[in-house]
This record gives structure tokens, sequence and C-alpha cells, in this order.
């Protein structure tokens, strides 16, 4: 009885999820929230990761636009005493 009890609470709470997914996001929406997919990272922002991750001194940082993209280039002075360049993509936050 305990299991049956257990799986019909979930099967209506599975079945009444999707009609409150679109309510929930229209007051998310209306609150200032903003997905993920809206948002870019910054210069300043991909900046730090950098210099976070490699623990370098940044050179230089310039937005780089080719073939339609848009990248950050980082210029950093490594522990080992060498120049690395590295690109951000700024929609997804990945360092190359």
């Amino acid at each position: 009885m305990h299991l049956f009890l257990i799986r019909f609470c979930l099967a209506v709470l599975l079945l009444c999820l999707p009609l409150s997914t679109p309510a929930l996001s229209q007051q998310w929406q209306a609150a200032g929230a903003v997905s993920v997919a809206d948002t870019e990272m910054s210069l300043d922002d991909a900046v730090e990761m950098v210099q976070r991750e490699t623990g370098g001194r940044v050179l230089s940082a310039d937005r780089v636009e080719r073939d339609g993209r848009t990248w950050y280039r980082i210029r950093v002075l490594v522990a080992e005493g060498k120049v690395r360049v590295y690109r951000v993509d700024p929609a997804t936050g990945r360092m190359r």
C-alpha cells in the first residue's frame, strides 16, 4: 500500500509539472530573471577567468570577430616566463 501511494503521488506530480512550467517561466521573466542563453560573458569576466585558471599576469585582452563569431583573445605571461594566448568564447565561457 505504501509503495502504491508513493507511485500515485509521483504520477500526479509528473502530470501537473508541464501545466505549471509556462506560468513559472512568465513569473521568472517578470521578476527580471534572465536565462543563461540570453547572457554573454563580458571581456572583464573572461580576463578574470583566464587569470584565475592560469595564475599568470594578463598582458592584453581584445575582442576579435572572425567568420561571424566573436572571441576574446587574452595574452598571459605564465609562470615559465612564456607568453600564452588564450581564446574565450563569450557565449559558452569555453577557454582554449
